[in-house]
């Protein structure tokens, strides 16, 4: 007998109602490394009839190659740390004050000001950041300035917060510099943000001090 029943006849047992989310079914084919999967699976490796050796400019794994690897003295020093069994509780959200202390040290040598601790929010690595950022910055009516191209997790995190996003074009002509002269019926009461990726993502380019003081001076004027 199961469950009390008499004949014999296990009573039927209900079923988990799992179900994916269908909105998110097949994004992956359409992700930066969804096309790379199709790239690679495409490109004849090895040793074999046709085969060409393949460098993946943009691998930075540091168990593949020695060059990305870890300062030693970066190591030892976390090493040490675990060892010590005093850094093991949670920490502040916005990171640990010695380290935030030191950044802000280390970027005041290149500034004009003094930077101090709480000026640094520590995160775990740009994805954090630009959620931390875009959680911060939306507001009701909010719109953010976006490059294009740029990295797409800037527009989803902006959409889920609830944010409107505008583009400007980056001029491939000019080293992918932003079209400050675009810029112009793009921005209102309403912009909060202009984001500006440098060195670029996808591009990879580099801009000028003079540009980067161009494009901060049209925000500060215009938004």
């Amino acid at each position: 007998m199961e469950n009390g029943a008499g004949n014999g006849a296990a009573a039927a047992v209900p079923a988990w109602n799992f179900a994916p989310n269908d909105a998110l079914l097949g994004l992956t084919a359409l992700s930066v490394r969804g096309v790379l999967g199709r790239v690679k699976a495409g490109m004849a490796e090895g040793s074999g009839a046709g085969a060409r050796p393949v460098v993946p400019l943009g691998h930075g794994d540091p168990s593949a190659f020695p060059c990305f690897r870890t300062a030693p003295e970066a190591v030892d020093a976390v090493a040490g740390a675990l060892r010590s069994g005093e850094h093991n509780s949670y920490a502040a959200c916005v990171g640990l004050e010695p380290a935030r202390r030191s950044i802000s040290q280390y970027l005041s040598r290149d500034l004009p000001y003094e930077l101090s601790a709480d000026d640094v929010y520590l995160t775990s690595g740009c994805a954090q950041a630009i959620e931390v950022v875009c959680s911060a910055l939306a507001r009701h009516g909010a719109n953010i300035l976006l490059p294009r191209p740029g990295y797409l997790f800037h527009e989803a995190r902006a959409v889920f917060n609830g944010m409107e996003t505008r583009y400007f074009d980056l001029v491939p002509e000019r080293g992918w510099e932003v079209d400050l002269d675009g810029l112009q019926a793009l921005a209102d009461g309403n912009t909060v943000a202009m984001v500006i990726v440098n060195p670029g993502n996808p591009c990879g380019n580099v801009y000028t001090y003079e540009h980067l003081g161009k494009a901060s001076a049209w925000f500060m004027n215009h938004a």
